[in-house]
């Protein structure tokens, strides 16, 4: 089988291309695809998509997404997010108007435009879930 010689990962079509070498070259028909195949579609479907990767590989779904590892854990999520973040400054706020700006764990976004002197912890506390 023919290697890389560039090192950059390879693209949807050279794998297409190599897979289709490698299927008629096999020397019995049930025998494995190489490791080095397989760790390269896996490459491409976290760029892609498994579905996208797999349809175009001619690749079973399930077997692809095996290939790609464990998925990422609840737990390095949730280090990517604060869940408290305080804001520190000298001089009290003087504007009429403050907007804020906060994001929740699912990703949705809320844009709050408030005068002086109105609450808005406890629409943050709402729209967070605590």
């Amino acid at each position: 089988m023919e290697e890389n010689t560039q090192g950059s990962p390879l693209t949807l079509g050279e794998l297409k291309s190599k897979l289709e070498d490698y299927r008629k070259n096999k020397s019995y028909h049930k025998e494995p695809i190489p490791k080095e195949l397989w760790q390269a579609a896996a490459d491409l479907a976290r760029k892609h998509s498994i579905a996208t990767v797999s349809k175009a590989l001619h690749l079973r779904y399930a077997s692809l997404k095996e290939h790609m590892g464990p998925p990422i854990s609840k737990n390095k999520v949730k280090e990517k997010f604060p869940s408290f973040v305080e804001l520190k400054y000298s001089q009290p706020l003087t504007q009429e108007e403050i907007t804020v700006d906060i994001e929740n764990k699912k990703g949705c976004r809320m844009r709050i435009c408030l005068g002086t002197g109105t609450d808005v912890t406890s629409l943050i506390k709402s729209f967070c879930g605590l």
